[in-house]
């Protein structure tokens, strides 16, 4: 009885630990978990505290597991995997016909969500669950059915197939540009609010290692604004907050609607690409073939690129 009611009183505490164990960052793991990174440090520091156990090392910007920390994360997931499976039994009971799409937010809200009635005439028949995980896409214990991301996964067991590559550029609104331009060349992004997304996926690109291409270095006494998501760089881009490093591809819709342009000719290519992912152990019961080639003949063409004077 003792044991079941200090359980009960830890429980709480568990998911943040689990979450920045799991992506070894508190800031991340409150993202996930919709905390701020100083209520899952409390809550990890209080959890620690009634163990009489320290479980992880903090040290500059990273975090990693103690021996205690590990074997408490290792008897956690074991247990939450075996609640997930009959969750995912349960599910898949209740509505066979459903897909799970898993994506992150930004392919979610700039790729999928603006052409949403093409998307689902890819799935005859069947009801789409769009889930959205960030930085990867991929919802992590593997309870998805196809999954549309960039990049490699960082996780095992997952067939891909590739899409396209993508390039990255400067983007801002018209009004941004009309307001604060002109902008005739890469160094005159200088003089200019650069927003910018912290690295915390390897295949981001940050401002400082674009501006190195057309070797450029950032001002040593500028202060950026940054985010810890792509989505909500771009959403500061189109509140007319500054100027992003956008991936074309994805911001397609966008610069069709003329919400966004590309002042510069310059970009970089990515090394990276889209992918359709699965789980390996898991093939799909339906045809992928459909939005996969609905995917390539939406953004798999030339990017579009859209100066200020041909928005007309």
């Amino acid at each position: 009885m003792r044991n079941k009611v200090l359980f009960r009183n830890l429980q709480r505490l568990l998911p943040a630990f689990e979450s920045a164990a799991r992506l070894k960052s508190f800031t991340l793991a409150g993202d996930e978990i919709g905390l701020s990174q100083s209520s899952v440090s409390k809550q990890i520091i209080e959890l620690e505290s009634r163990l009489g156990h320290q479980l992880f090392i903090r040290s500059h910007k990273r975090i990693a597991l103690t021996s205690a920390g590990d074997r408490l994360l290792k008897a956690y997931s074991i247990a939450i995997s075996q609640v997930l499976d009959v969750v995912d039994e349960l599910i898949h009971e209740q509505s066979k016909d459903q897909i799970i799409l898993s994506t992150t937010t930004g392919i979610g809200a700039f790729m999928l969500l603006p052409r949403l009635a093409e998307m689902r005439q890819c799935f005859p028949g069947r009801e789409v669950f769009l889930m959205t995980w960030d930085y990867r896409g991929i919802e992590p214990s593997g309870q998805f059915d196809l999954a549309l991301i960039y990049g490699e996964p960082d996780i095992r067991a997952i067939t891909t197939k590739s899409l396209f590559p993508d390039v990255l550029t400067p983007v801002c609104t018209p009004q941004f540009l009309a307001k604060h331009g002109p902008l005739r060349e890469v160094r005159d992004l200088l003089n200019f609010e650069l927003l910018y997304t912290q690295a915390e996926a390897p295949y981001l690109v940050s401002w400082r290692q674009w501006l190195r291409v057309f070797e450029l270095e950032p001002p040593k006494n500028h202060q950026p604004m940054g985010f810890n998501s792509y989505y909500n760089t771009i959403q500061a881009c189109l509140a007319g907050e500054g100027i992003a490093l956008g991936w074309l591809r994805g911001l397609n819709n966008l610069m069709e609607q003329g919400r966004l342009v590309t002042p510069l000719s310059q970009y970089l290519p990515t090394k990276d690409q889209y992918q359709l992912a699965w789980p390996a152990d898991k093939l799909p019961t339906f045809s992928i073939e459909p939005f996969y080639e609905w995917l390539i003949r939406r953004y798999g063409g030339t990017p579009l690129f859209r100066s200020p004077a041909n928005l007309g």
